[in-house]
């Protein structure tokens, strides 16, 4: 949002902009929730015992968020488009699901598979082709109109629940659009493995240029076996650049999952469903603002959840030790995290206008990058409020950097920095 200097910061202090919170381009969100301790489980879904759409919404939720999931979303006269539409930013994802019963010949009934498949090719042609005003409904979003001009990906996934065919194919074209075809078990292991939007989609991705590549690929056992490929070879098909047929043998996802280095990125990939939590308590904010700072902290994949986690549990570990105000900041590829402990005895509004001056000292120092702000208290407990800021001046101005100087030296932020690099493994080495 756009907020003149003069006009009264959106933190809520009553002071003007200019002498407050300090940026041309901010969103502020607070949240006060009890806080979830790091889950001990593996985070698996099952399918087993629950009905097949609504698992696949459950599943999908955990996965993509229920903030960019839409279930069984209609047309304007009431006919269902598909049982799943996932759109987060420029990407779409459209679900078709069918529970199918095998022919005697071992394989799923085509008259499925067709229905399937038309349903799935009538809903790309519904919201893009024809772009047929469509109204999404979300619990936490409420209604909006779809925008298939913002959309810059789709993808399209049949996925057939009950008894698996013996033989499935790597993927069908329907009117020149790859239909990525999915058995209940392949939905329930990808969902569980690529849990974010970023992991999912690229794979998706991956998948759709190795089918414009090769002629054939045939699978024995069952498209996981793809994905332990997938994982293994740095989650890329760049090894079959030039092949035209390709074939996977069955047992390689049974393999992959019992390699100790596996089973160890498992358990070390538990701290990351923090930062989950911490998406999930950005939406609980009041501020319209909300679920563009809740889009940007679910960009990262679960590898960088981890490290993200990791980084921001133990600076509050140094800031509940040292019991004072504690600051760390962390810089990737394209985003900057201000991450800002700081106790209940200080008013909230100083802890909002606090983290958006630290945003505004990154922002001066990593000029391309996005930066995103996370603030709470100092002590690790049950119960905690947060508050969240994304910040981003795209021209810094005299004014802009006047402000800055004012910062150092009044608060003391990013004078003498301790820096530390920080290196960590997906897959963590096992002692042998």
């Amino acid at each position: 949002m756009n907020i003149g200097r003069n006009e009264p910061c959106p933190c809520g202090s009553g002071k003007k902009y200019k002498k407050c919170c300090l940026s041309k381009e901010t969103a502020i969100s607070t949240s006060e929730k009890k806080s979830e301790k790091v889950p001990d489980s593996k985070h698996y879904f099952s399918f087993k015992g629950i009905n097949a759409e609504a698992a696949l919404h459950e599943l999908a939720e955990k996965t993509f968020l229920t903030d960019w999931c839409y279930p069984n979303p209609v047309l304007p006269n009431g006919r269902e488009i598909c049982d799943l539409l996932v759109v987060f930013d420029d990407i779409a994802i459209i679900w078709s699901l069918k529970d199918l019963k095998l022919g005697k010949d071992g394989y799923l009934k085509k008259s499925g598979i067709d229905k399937s498949f038309r349903q799935l090719s009538g809903a790309r042609r519904q919201l893009f082709g024809l772009q047929t005003q469509v109204t999404l409904k979300n619990p936490r979003r409420g209604s909006e109109i779809f925008d298939p001009a913002a959309i810059k990906e789709v993808y399209l996934i049949s996925a057939f629940f009950g008894e698996p065919p013996d033989a499935l194919a790597f993927g069908e074209t329907i009117r020149g659009n790859l239909v990525h075809v999915f058995t209940q078990r392949f939905t329930e292991i990808v969902l569980n493995e690529l849990d974010t939007i970023s992991d999912f989609c690229a794979y998706l991705r991956a998948k759709d240029t190795l089918s414009q590549k090769v002629k054939q690929v045939v699978i024995s056992g069952g498209e996981e076996d793809i994905l332990a490929y997938y994982l293994k070879n740095n989650r890329t098909f760049e090894a079959f650049k030039g092949y035209t047929h390709i074939m996977f043998e069955g047992d390689s996802w049974d393999d992959f999952e019992k390699n100790p280095q596996y089973v160890a990125k498992k358990k070390a990939n538990r701290i990351s469903y923090a930062w989950d939590g911490m998406i999930d308590n950005a939406h609980t904010g009041d501020n319209p603002e909300y679920e563009r700072i809740a889009r940007e902290l679910a960009r990262p994949t679960r590898f960088e959840r981890r490290s993200l986690s990791k980084a921001f549990i133990g600076a509050q570990f140094i800031a509940q030790e040292s019991n004072r105000v504690y600051r760390r900041f962390v810089s990737a590829d394209d985003v900057v995290y201000c991450f800002l402990f700081q106790d209940d005895p200080e008013p909230r509004n100083n802890r909002r206008c606090h983290l958006a001056a630290m945003c505004h000292v990154a922002r001066s120092r990593e000029q391309e990058k996005k930066i995103i702000g996370i603030a709470t208290e100092q002590k690790i407990r049950s119960s905690c409020s947060y508050d969240f800021a994304f910040f981003e001046i795209h021209d810094w101005s005299v004014e802009d950097q006047k402000l800055l100087k004012d910062l150092e030296e009044e608060g003391d932020i990013l004078r003498n920095p301790k820096k530390s690099l920080v290196r960590e493994e997906e897959y963590p080495n096992i002692d042998s």
